[in-house]
């Protein structure tokens, strides 16, 4: 299974980034062909962003967000996710809130992770972290998981 991060889900209302709002379409469109889950963290996160960064109305925020909520299955983080974020962080190795998404996709059975702001290729367990925004768009291997 293929998830994505807050920062993907993002460009799908960002006038700013034109190429980077295609990839996001297209990206996105593909998970739900494919059921692939949101962790609930992005949700909340997609909100906040488009609200505070993106300047949308509370209200439209809000509608965004929802509508995620109704094109994705959902998963959560656990007691075990929080504890084993808060080992990645203490180690440098990313943010409580990176850790808290990485590990509860990989234990929700997520294979590869879509992200802007993770390390293209880094491995957690079986997670594999890939950034769809590269020079030339996504890569040939993730165009082809995504049958693109």
């Amino acid at each position: 299974m293929i998830t994505a991060d807050t920062n993907v889900l993002i460009y799908l209302w960002d006038n700013h980034a034109a190429d980077k709002m295609g990839v996001a379409q297209l990206v996105v469109r593909a998970l739900i062909e494919r059921s692939g889950p949101l962790g609930l963290q992005v949700i909340g996160e997609t909100q906040n962003v488009l609200s505070r960064k993106l300047r949308q109305p509370a209200w439209q925020a809000a509608q965004n967000a929802r509508y995620l909520l109704s094109a994705f299955a959902i998963f959560r983080g656990s007691e075990d996710n929080a504890s084993e974020s808060l080992t990645l962080m203490a180690a440098g190795r990313m943010s409580y809130w990176d850790g808290m998404l990485v590990t509860a996709a990989r234990d929700a059975g997520c294979h590869v992770m879509l992200s802007e702001d993770m390390h293209d290729g880094a491995r957690f367990g079986d997670l594999e972290i890939l950034n769809p925004f590269g020079a030339r768009g996504p890569s040939e291997r993730l165009k082809a998981l995504l049958s693109l």
